[in-house]
Protein backbone atom coordinates (compact mmCIF):
# COMPACT_ATOMS: atom_id res chain seq x y z
CA UNK A 1 0.00 0.00 0.00
CA UNK A 2 1.47 3.36 -1.07
CA UNK A 3 -0.49 5.31 1.57
CA UNK A 4 1.64 5.81 4.63
CA UNK A 5 0.93 7.87 7.70
CA UNK A 6 1.91 8.04 11.33
CA UNK A 7 -0.56 7.88 14.24
CA UNK A 8 0.23 9.60 17.52
CA UNK A 9 -2.01 9.58 20.60
CA UNK A 10 -1.94 13.00 22.29
CA UNK A 11 -4.23 12.07 25.20
CA UNK A 12 -7.11 9.69 25.89
CA UNK A 13 -9.39 11.18 23.20
CA UNK A 14 -7.04 13.20 20.96
CA UNK A 15 -5.14 11.67 18.02
CA UNK A 16 -2.74 13.16 15.43
CA UNK A 17 -2.21 11.55 12.02
CA UNK A 18 0.57 12.79 9.70
CA UNK A 19 1.72 11.78 6.23
CA UNK A 20 -0.60 10.62 3.46
CA UNK A 21 -3.67 10.57 5.69
CA UNK A 22 -7.04 9.17 4.58
CA UNK A 23 -9.94 9.23 7.05
CA UNK A 24 -13.36 7.81 6.21
CA UNK A 25 -16.41 8.99 8.13
CA UNK A 26 -18.66 5.99 7.51
CA UNK A 27 -21.37 7.25 9.83
CA UNK A 28 -22.06 10.33 7.71
CA UNK A 29 -22.82 9.64 4.01
CA UNK A 30 -19.46 8.03 3.20
CA UNK A 31 -17.46 11.22 3.68
CA UNK A 32 -13.68 10.98 3.23
CA UNK A 33 -10.89 13.35 4.18
CA UNK A 34 -7.39 13.34 2.70
CA UNK A 35 -4.66 15.59 4.15
CA UNK A 36 -1.07 15.86 5.31
CA UNK A 37 -2.08 16.45 8.95
CA UNK A 38 -5.31 15.42 10.70
CA UNK A 39 -6.14 15.84 14.37
CA UNK A 40 -9.19 14.07 15.76
CA UNK A 41 -10.85 14.43 19.15
CA UNK A 42 -13.02 11.34 19.61
CA UNK A 43 -14.88 12.87 22.58
CA UNK A 44 -16.11 15.97 20.70
CA UNK A 45 -16.02 14.39 17.19
CA UNK A 46 -13.93 17.38 16.07
CA UNK A 47 -11.62 16.87 13.08
CA UNK A 48 -9.05 19.47 12.02
CA UNK A 49 -7.07 18.92 8.83
CA UNK A 50 -4.42 20.90 6.96
CA UNK A 51 -1.91 20.32 4.19
CA UNK A 52 -3.58 19.73 0.80
CA UNK A 53 -6.98 18.88 2.29
CA UNK A 54 -9.54 17.10 0.13
CA UNK A 55 -13.08 16.40 1.37
CA UNK A 56 -15.08 13.95 -0.70
CA UNK A 57 -18.66 12.65 -0.72
CA UNK A 58 -20.47 10.70 -3.44
CA UNK A 59 -21.81 14.00 -4.89
CA UNK A 60 -19.20 16.64 -3.96
CA UNK A 61 -15.49 17.41 -3.65
CA UNK A 62 -13.88 20.31 -1.82
CA UNK A 63 -10.16 21.10 -1.78
CA UNK A 64 -9.01 23.48 0.96
CA UNK A 65 -6.00 24.81 2.81
CA UNK A 66 -7.57 23.89 6.15
CA UNK A 67 -10.81 22.42 7.52
CA UNK A 68 -12.46 22.27 10.94
CA UNK A 69 -15.25 19.67 10.87
CA UNK A 70 -17.63 17.92 13.27
CA UNK A 71 -17.87 14.32 12.09
CA UNK A 72 -21.02 13.63 14.13
CA UNK A 73 -23.09 16.52 12.73
CA UNK A 74 -21.46 16.57 9.28
CA UNK A 75 -20.89 20.34 9.51
CA UNK A 76 -17.73 22.37 9.30
CA UNK A 77 -15.70 25.20 7.81
CA UNK A 78 -13.28 25.01 4.89
CA UNK A 79 -10.70 27.79 4.48
CA UNK A 80 -9.27 28.78 1.08
CA UNK A 81 -11.62 26.32 -0.61
CA UNK A 82 -12.67 25.36 -4.12
CA UNK A 83 -14.69 22.46 -5.34
CA UNK A 84 -17.53 20.99 -7.30
CA UNK A 85 -20.89 19.52 -6.49
CA UNK A 86 -23.10 17.39 -8.68
CA UNK A 87 -26.63 18.62 -9.13
CA UNK A 88 -27.38 15.06 -10.26
CA UNK A 89 -30.96 14.26 -11.12
CA UNK A 90 -32.10 17.67 -9.85
CA UNK A 91 -31.57 19.20 -13.31
CA UNK A 92 -32.27 18.25 -16.90
CA UNK A 93 -28.97 17.24 -18.58
CA UNK A 94 -30.09 18.91 -21.83
CA UNK A 95 -29.68 22.28 -20.05
CA UNK A 96 -25.96 21.40 -19.67
CA UNK A 97 -25.30 20.26 -23.25
CA UNK A 98 -25.71 16.59 -22.23
CA UNK A 99 -22.83 16.97 -19.73
CA UNK A 100 -23.09 16.08 -16.07
CA UNK A 101 -24.85 18.96 -14.28
CA UNK A 102 -22.09 20.16 -11.97
CA UNK A 103 -21.51 23.43 -10.19
CA UNK A 104 -17.96 24.69 -9.61
CA UNK A 105 -17.32 27.08 -6.72
CA UNK A 106 -14.64 28.74 -4.62
CA UNK A 107 -14.43 30.98 -1.58
CA UNK A 108 -12.21 32.32 1.15
CA UNK A 109 -14.47 30.38 3.50
CA UNK A 110 -17.05 27.66 2.76
CA UNK A 111 -19.24 26.57 5.66
CA UNK A 112 -21.25 23.36 5.52
CA UNK A 113 -24.09 24.29 7.87
CA UNK A 114 -26.38 21.30 7.29
CA UNK A 115 -26.92 18.25 5.14
CA UNK A 116 -27.71 20.31 2.02
CA UNK A 117 -26.85 23.82 3.26
CA UNK A 118 -23.74 25.85 2.53
CA UNK A 119 -22.55 29.42 3.11
CA UNK A 120 -19.71 30.86 1.00
CA UNK A 121 -17.80 34.05 1.89
CA UNK A 122 -15.92 36.07 -0.76
CA UNK A 123 -16.32 33.55 -3.55
CA UNK A 124 -18.06 32.61 -6.73
CA UNK A 125 -19.61 29.83 -8.76
CA UNK A 126 -20.29 28.71 -12.33
CA UNK A 127 -21.68 25.73 -14.21
CA UNK A 128 -19.42 26.43 -17.21
CA UNK A 129 -17.05 23.49 -17.77
CA UNK A 130 -14.46 25.41 -19.82
CA UNK A 131 -10.90 25.46 -18.38
CA UNK A 132 -11.35 29.25 -18.09
CA UNK A 133 -15.09 29.63 -17.37
CA UNK A 134 -16.94 31.85 -19.83
CA UNK A 135 -19.18 33.12 -17.04
CA UNK A 136 -19.36 33.14 -13.26
CA UNK A 137 -21.18 34.91 -10.47
CA UNK A 138 -19.04 36.30 -7.66
CA UNK A 139 -20.41 37.60 -4.38
CA UNK A 140 -19.41 38.90 -0.97
CA UNK A 141 -21.46 36.07 0.49
CA UNK A 142 -24.03 33.56 -0.60
CA UNK A 143 -26.07 30.77 0.94
CA UNK A 144 -27.20 27.66 -0.88
CA UNK A 145 -29.95 25.30 0.17
CA UNK A 146 -29.50 22.52 -2.41
CA UNK A 147 -32.79 21.61 -4.08
CA UNK A 148 -34.46 24.85 -2.95
CA UNK A 149 -32.67 28.18 -3.43
CA UNK A 150 -29.49 30.26 -3.39
CA UNK A 151 -29.34 33.75 -1.88
CA UNK A 152 -26.51 36.03 -2.98
CA UNK A 153 -25.48 39.41 -1.56
CA UNK A 154 -23.40 41.92 -3.53
CA UNK A 155 -23.36 39.66 -6.59
CA UNK A 156 -21.56 40.50 -9.83
CA UNK A 157 -22.06 38.53 -13.04
CA UNK A 158 -18.78 38.14 -14.95
CA UNK A 159 -18.62 37.15 -18.63
CA UNK A 160 -15.10 36.23 -19.78
CA UNK A 161 -13.66 37.95 -16.68
CA UNK A 162 -15.53 41.19 -17.43
CA UNK A 163 -18.02 42.37 -14.76
CA UNK A 164 -21.29 43.04 -16.61
CA UNK A 165 -24.06 43.22 -14.03
CA UNK A 166 -24.27 44.06 -10.30
CA UNK A 167 -27.07 43.00 -7.98
CA UNK A 168 -27.08 43.95 -4.28
CA UNK A 169 -29.34 40.94 -3.58
CA UNK A 170 -30.28 37.92 -5.68
CA UNK A 171 -32.66 35.07 -4.89
CA UNK A 172 -31.94 32.18 -7.27
CA UNK A 173 -34.47 29.32 -7.12
CA UNK A 174 -33.15 25.75 -7.40
CA UNK A 175 -36.28 23.61 -7.36
CA UNK A 176 -36.12 19.82 -7.63
CA UNK A 177 -38.89 19.84 -10.24
CA UNK A 178 -37.01 22.37 -12.41
CA UNK A 179 -39.86 24.90 -12.17
CA UNK A 180 -40.11 27.92 -9.93
CA UNK A 181 -40.74 31.63 -9.91
CA UNK A 182 -38.21 34.34 -9.22
CA UNK A 183 -35.62 36.48 -10.96
CA UNK A 184 -33.87 34.37 -13.61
Amino acid sequence: DSKQFRIEQIDATHWRLTGQVEVENTGNQGQKFYAGLVEIDTETDQLEASGHVLYETPLARIAAEKVVFNTRTGTGTFFGASGMASIGDRADKSMFGSLEPDVYFYGEMVQKTGEDRYRVTKGGFTTCVQPTPRWEIVAGSFSINVGDYAILRNAVVHVKDVPVFYLPFLYYPIQDDGRSTGFL
